[in-house]
């Protein structure tokens, strides 16, 4: 079994408002998803669950398959919830995932295609060390 090279902790925080600030760090693979999805899904069965759901991606160093479906898993659970999912302060290697995949739309809500070079969109409004409001 092949261990991660970064390995990965969330660590969740509701703040006085309401938010739920989640900050990432490490390697969001296919032995780290789970932690991700119950450390989100336990604060989202508490009365009242947060209206919006903010991840800090800054400290993310990789995300693979398994890693995007528990993002769009995430996302999903937060809509049913009522609440919103921002990603936030994404590293470039996530925005070049996420637009390969036809998913940056959905899970940044922002349109954005690849520039021809690969890189992330021309807008990156809310791409690498911007955060999204």
């Amino acid at each position: 079994m092949n261990t991660p090279d970064d390995p990965f902790a969330a660590e969740a925080v509701t703040a006085a408002d309401g938010t739920l600030r989640v900050g990432l760090a490490g390697d969001l693979a296919w032995d780290s998803a789970d932690e991700l999805l119950d450390a989100v899904r336990t604060r989202l069965d508490r009365t009242p669950g947060p209206a919006d759901v903010r991840l800090d991606c800054a400290r993310m160093t990789l995300c693979d398959s398994m890693g995007l479906s528990a993002l769009l898993a995430l996302h999903r659970l937060v809509s049913t919830a009522g609440g919103r999912l921002h990603l936030e302060h994404r590293p470039a290697f996530l925005d070049r995932l996420l637009l390969l995949t036809g998913t940056y739309e959905h899970l940044t809500g922002r349109t954005g295609t690849a520039e021809p070079s690969g890189g992330i969109p021309a807008d990156g409004a809310d791409g690498p060390g911007n955060q999204r409001s």
